[in-house]
């Protein structure tokens, strides 16, 4: 699983248009030492987060070898869990609550809808 984060962070590199040499400057490592990222087994948590804080993604990017992009707005089942990969478990749950309310409020509309076409 730990080669599918090397190879992601040459993906995302490659698409934002950063070098080794470039990337090893931002986050204080060498040229050769981002190359080894690329064939490394074995990451660190702290350098995960900090790879998807410059990135802007979430922690779930490295691990999903599944074609995870990057400019997808909804993945998944639309539930918040795959809307908002890189909130909380209390704020998931918060969304997951207003995204069936919103569900219930469009039922109600297009019933409403009805209702007033067939008069």
């Amino acid at each position: 699983m730990n080669e599918i984060i090397g190879n992601k962070l040459k993906k995302i590199l490659k698409r934002e248009g950063i070098n080794a040499k470039e990337f090893g400057k931002m986050i204080g490592k060498s040229e050769q030492r981002i190359y080894q990222y690329y064939n490394a087994t074995k990451f660190d948590s702290d350098q995960i987060i900090e790879f998807s804080n410059i990135f802007k993604v979430p922690i779930a990017y490295w691990f999903d070898d599944e074609g995870y992009r990057l400019n997808q707005s909804v993945v998944g089942d639309g539930s918040a869990a795959s809307i908002y990969g890189n909130a909380t478990v209390g704020v998931i749950a918060d969304k997951d609550k207003e995204i069936e309310h919103l569900k219930q409020l469009l039922k109600e509309k297009e019933r409403l809808i009805q209702v007033l076409m067939n008069k």
